[in-house]
């Protein structure tokens, strides 16, 4: 063989080893020990997911109707191609959760006095959900503050929750869902990941989360029943709770989430933040449906050496801050939609545009701390609060009623306008489907009684 032949066939091998590959994943059907290059050869566990080698522009797709229990660590992909989680098959969107079920009687020991204990479960238990989200627990800090059903303890020493109950609480409830306290995906660290068409649910720290990132796309998601996990106890003693949707912790760059819904989220639904010098800049959140979370989208920097710049929220609607799961039990409740906590680094372009903001429990937007706004445009959106405050800018706050006044103060929302936008009977507390809104209504994505593993 004459050296250019050589050359060339060495050239074309190297192409064909380094080309992207589709692997498959089937919760039901598929096997670890098969290669997952189609359909019928698919691996079945997160587990293999997350060990496996990906490189740029590898795709794992997860069979719609499925799902799957643990945590999604992703691979990093680069400027060539992300690496991409996402969806195939027909049916609802495939789940990944956070959670255990206690669904049998034997999960449960009957410790006597009304109190019923699990097994051996870690970490942290942050949220119990009942009968397919009819119903959530109350968290308590302690055995003693067992008073009423539902109440539950998660004991660190004997790593079991204790919940009580007045029978075994298997024989009361169609289905029992302990959300642990960790992030359902973990992408610390990571940059050039895209994640389309999932679900995520029943996690007690953050849906995805995780500080260092770069080039992260969520497309198409739904996140739902998120948070609640214990962050850490204060010097006063008093136990603090956090878990959001989507966050980007600390040094994030080139982020994108567009095209999701987040329901029932203990903190926020959608924020970048972080402490020590870093730097957040190139974010955008758009065409997002948000309902039933403490806060629709949550911003703070600290340390003045640290940089925030050309953040883009946009085209989202945003229905019923704090009107959650997590509100009636926390110890701060705080329902906003913009919740601008204190920022201390240097920002610049920070833009909120063509958004819808609904009913809050709290207000509307609440800024706290030093006023950053000189770099914060905000215009075209859609208020509306029947009655209390509005906005709280600072210690200054304005009701429905002086809407204008609040422009005329803050020198924001010029073209934007007070309104109900009247999309959806209040009465029932539903948003899955929002008139303008990107997605379409998908029913019910949790299948059939007993589909969950």
């Amino acid at each position: 063989m004459g050296g250019c032949q050589a050359i060339t066939l060495l050239i074309g091998l190297a192409g064909v080893s380094m080309a992207a590959q589709t692997y498959h994943v089937d919760a039901t059907r598929g096997r670890d020990d098969r290669d997952g290059l189609s359909p019928e050869t698919a691996w079945q566990s997160l587990e293999k997911v997350n060990a496996v080698a990906l490189g740029p522009g590898d795709r794992v797709l997860f069979r719609r109707g499925e799902a799957w229990r643990g945590q999604l660590v992703p691979r990093s992909g680069d400027a060539s191609g992300p690496v991409t989680y996402a969806a195939y098959g027909e049916g609802p969107k495939p789940l990944v959760l956070g959670s255990v079920a206690m669904n049998a009687p034997g999960d449960w020991r009957d410790l006597g006095g009304g109190v019923w204990a699990t097994g051996e479960v870690r970490p942290d238990v942050g949220n119990i959900i009942f009968d397919h989200d009819k119903a959530t627990g109350v968290k308590k800090w302690g055995e003693k503050g067992l008073k009423e059903d539902g109440d539950f303890f998660y004991d660190g020493a004997a790593r079991q929750v204790k919940l009580r109950s007045g029978a075994n609480p298997a024989t009361l409830h169609k289905s029992i869902e302990l959300a642990l306290t960790r992030h359902i995906i973990d992408q610390g660290g990571r940059s050039y990941v895209t994640y389309e068409g999932l679900a995520l649910r029943y996690g007690a720290a953050h849906g995805i989360g995780g500080g260092s990132t770069r080039s992260i796309t969520v497309r198409d998601c739904d996140l739902s029943y998120i948070g609640g996990g214990h962050q850490y106890t204060s010097p006063k003693g008093r136990p603090v709770r956090y878990g959001n949707g989507i966050e980007f912790w600390a040094s994030a760059r080139d982020c994108l989430v567009e095209g999701c819904r987040l329901w029932e989220i203990y903190d926020a639904a959608l924020t970048n933040q972080g402490s020590g010098t870093n730097v957040q800049e190139n974010i955008t959140y758009r065409r997002n449906v948000i309902w039933n979370c403490e806060y629709s989208f949550e911003y703070w920097n600290r340390e003045e050496k640290s940089q925030t710049r050309n953040i883009l929220f946009e085209h989202n609607t945003c229905v019923d801050a704090g009107g959650g799961w997590g509100h009636r039990q926390r110890p701060d409740p705080n329902g906003r939609h913009l919740m601008f906590f204190h920022n201390s680094a240097a920002t610049e372009n920070f833009v909120v545009r063509h958004n819808v903001f609904a009913n809050a429990t709290e207000s509307c937007l609440w800024l706290h701390g030093r006023d950053w706004t000189t770099a914060l445009t905000m215009d075209r959106n859609c208020w509306f609060q029947p009655k209390g405050t509005l906005v709280l800018w600072g210690k200054e706050s304005f009701t429905p009623e002086q809407f204008a006044a609040y422009q005329q103060k803050t020198g924001k929302d010029a073209g934007s306008i007070l309104a109900d936008p009247k999309f959806a009977d209040p009465a029932k507390r539903d948003y899955r489907l929002l008139p303008g809104s990107p997605v379409r209504a998908l029913g019910d994505e949790r299948g059939p009684a007993g589909a969950l593993p």
